[in-house]
């Protein structure tokens, strides 16, 4: 169990660290009505004045939800209103015919497999949500690559971290989790570094970088972990790292092309730091050079849109890897493919 600079224990809490009450039940819900009223006035108003803008009426639909929802609730009614990453898990498991189990660690470090204990080769997954909201059927197909039949030999493991809310969860109690599901999967099921990607989107690719850089250089608060040998690879998708300062972006028009609503993550980050100073594990991008150039880590693939609100951190930290990094940083790769490539007689 971790602890803290002091020798206190941390404790790990739930994933949803707040249930409403039936109170709190009717104000959410009359905010989500709120809000889906406010979006079917928006969309009538779409379809009387078309825009040049290059999205289709399904897609304005899709992304301005995702933004206003964002933008009118907190973190705990998205965490209530939202289907845990649990139940996510074992549905999308029984849905692709996937044997699935649930890894309960003795810090309270939850985590999912799904995919056979031994298989070949291992996708250990940190899913994005602003570190604020659950795992989503998405997440988890694109870690088998979007067709989960096709990778029989293949486990992936879904870290169900604590979610952070105004008042619960703050960093770097992910991080703890994350190493502790590490360390599990290392010296007590034995996955072979050599035959295992780590793979983060967003916030969980923010995770995913603060846990590379601990892998050599131990955050004083986590416990480290040792790794025999080096990684296959790591995936970044659409990493965010820069949590103290509001991303820059390279297009204006960002915010009818993207789901994110700035004021929203501004708010996560404020959330999720707690007021804790800068650090290399919580802003990567202040890492010493040095600190790059020991990554247990063979291949990095990082990805990002042209004109998503966190391109340039995309941008950032695929330049920080080529400049540092032993082995060339690719951020044009398929994720598929790449992950097709990685040896199964390991």
């Amino acid at each position: 169990m971790a602890t803290d600079l002091s020798g206190e224990i941390i404790r790990k809490s739930q994933e949803r660290p707040t249930n409403l009450t039936v109170w709190q039940w009717g104000l959410t819900l009359g905010q989500a009505t709120g809000t889906t009223i406010n979006l079917a006035t928006k969309s009538i108003k779409r379809m009387s004045r078309p825009s040049d803008d290059g999205i289709s009426f399904y897609e304005y639909i899709a992304y301005q939800g995702m933004r206003d929802y964002q933008s009118q609730l907190g973190p705990v009614g998205i965490q209530n209103l939202v289907r845990s990453t649990a139940k996510t898990c074992k549905q999308f498991a029984k849905r692709h015919g996937l044997p699935f189990s649930t890894i309960n660690l003795p810090d309270g470090t939850v985590a999912h497999r799904l995919g056979a204990l031994n298989c070949r080769r291992s996708v250990v997954f940190f899913h994005g949500g602003g570190y604020m909201a659950p795992a989503l059927g998405q997440h988890i197909n694109f870690a088998f690559g979007f067709n989960p039949s096709a990778h029989s030999d293949l486990a992936v493991y879904v870290l169900q971290y604590s979610l952070v809310t105004e008042t619960a969860n703050p960093y770097p109690c992910q991080l703890q989790q994350a190493a502790a599901l590490l360390n599990h999967l290392l010296r007590t099921e034995s996955i072979s570094p050599l035959s295992t990607i780590l793979l983060g989107d967003s916030a969980g690719g923010h995770l995913l970088l603060g846990l590379a850089l601990h892998l050599r250089n131990p955050h004083p608060q986590v416990p480290p972990v040792k790794v025999d040998g080096r990684f296959a690879g790591a995936a970044l998708i659409s990493p965010w790292t820069t949590l103290y300062d509001e991303p820059e972006h390279s297009s204006s028009d960002y915010t009818a092309l993207d789901i994110l609503e700035p004021s929203a993550l501004n708010r996560w980050a404020k959330s999720f730091l707690a007021g804790a100073p800068p650090d290399p594990w919580n802003a990567p991008l202040t890492a010493d050079a040095s600190w790059w150039q020991d990554l247990p880590i063979d291949n990095i693939l990082v990805i990002y849109g042209r004109d998503e609100y966190l391109a340039n951190d995309g941008k950032q930290i695929a330049e920080t890897l080529q400049a540092h990094h032993e082995k060339d940083c690719e951020s044009e790769k398929v994720y598929r493919a790449w992950l097709d490539s990685i040896p199964k007689d390991i």
